[in-house]
């Protein structure tokens, strides 16, 4: 593998999706996108990605003062249709995995 394998994906389709994505978890994927050298959509589809990957669906509750606020993103088609499949076998909407999805990640991170 050389060394643009090893450093970047190829490139892949994207398509613009909106997503109502808790106000808290924007703000810290924000805070984030200053720490890393990368996009909002570059952080939201690594989320996506590793949530595909392992499948650690756990639902949250959500506070009471917290507020969904609909961002547009551009996901990538592979993404897209394992968030489908993770849809059909768990029975979760997508807003909500992708929800879940920046929730697992952020939680290494401890913001």
């Amino acid at each position: 593998m050389g060394i643009f394998e090893q450093r970047f994906q190829k490139k892949e389709k994207k398509h613009r999706r909106n997503y109502e994505i808790d106000d808290d978890l924007f703000t810290k994927l924000e805070h984030m996108a200053q720490i890393f050298d990368a996009s909002l959509t570059d952080l939201a589809n690594a989320c996506i990605e590793q949530l595909i990957e392992d499948e650690k669906i756990i639902v949250f509750e959500k506070p009471e003062h917290e507020l969904p606020v609909i961002h547009t993103l551009l996901i990538r088609e592979s993404n897209l249709a394992g968030l489908e499949n993770l849809k059909e076998k768990y029975g979760v909407s997508i807003y909500k995995l992708v929800n879940i999805a920046i929730k697992n990640a952020l939680e290494e991170y401890d913001i």
